[in-house]
């Protein structure tokens, strides 16, 4: 199985994305890590690129897509993923949520740590790491250790102080609510975004944390699982 992630889209589609989409027909899922659109788009309503963009992903390239909310994406954001995709392969919005999809298991957590922006989506990083803690617990508490799968975390915000939360100046501006449960539980990836300079794969302890970038930039994370739970990850171009 194959599964792209890409982040950041901010009310751009992206023919670079839909070609690799049909061009690897093999891939069968798109994660989204936030910020489809932006609260500042003047130029349409913002959550009016929601159902176009991801109806585009599934009906043209046959996959499924969960996605969840980035700190720019405005109120009405997960209600607007959930009414995206055809009604017989709706999209999934992943938010504090957790899902099985074949051998794999996917927990969500949209938004971010403040930021100097005042963006809407901007949740304390206390309450980040609660919430955070308390989906890969579930995971942990629940899970079969007999049945071998790959857990993903797919956040917004990258964990702190790692090459996917640099931004130009050097200085880190990840979420410490991330990558504390990170340390904690060890799932196997982090698909994050928000830092749009810092398309990066880093490691927090055994966890590969995979940044794509801001989509425009071309640039998406590829991973892919066998049967066995087996995994590879990497950051490949669309163009």
């Amino acid at each position: 199985m194959k599964i792209l992630a890409i982040s950041d889209v901010h009310g751009k589609k992206s023919e670079s994305l839909i070609n690799y989409l049909k061009q690897n027909d093999d891939i069968s899922l798109v994660l989204i890590a936030g910020d489809i659109t932006d609260f500042s788009i003047t130029e349409f309503e913002p959550l009016s690129f929601v159902k176009p963009f991801i109806d585009e992903i599934v009906e043209e390239c046959n996959v499924d897509v969960f996605a969840i909310p980035g700190n720019c994406d405005p109120a009405g954001i997960c209600n607007a993923i959930k009414e995206s995709g055809p009604d017989e392969r709706p999209a999934f919005c992943l938010h504090d949520q957790l899902i099985a999809y074949e051998n794999v298991v996917i927990m969500g957590y949209g938004g971010s740590n403040p930021t100097p922006f005042d963006t809407p989506g901007e949740i304390d990083d206390d309450k980040i790491y609660r919430h955070v803690y308390e989906l890969l617990a579930e995971y942990d508490y629940i899970g079969n250790d007999e049945v071998p799968r790959v857990t993903i975390l797919l956040t917004h915000a990258p964990p702190y102080d790692t090459k996917a939360d640099t931004i130009e100046s050097g200085a880190h501006v990840g979420s410490q609510g991330v990558k504390k449960p990170i340390h904690e539980f060890q799932p196997n990836i982090n698909i994050c975004g928000h830092v749009h300079e810092a398309c990066s794969i880093d490691m927090v302890g055994n966890t590969t944390v995979a940044n794509p970038g801001r989509l425009e930039d071309g640039h998406a994370v590829l991973i892919e699982v066998d049967e066995n739970a087996m995994y590879t990850i990497g950051i490949v171009s669309l163009e």
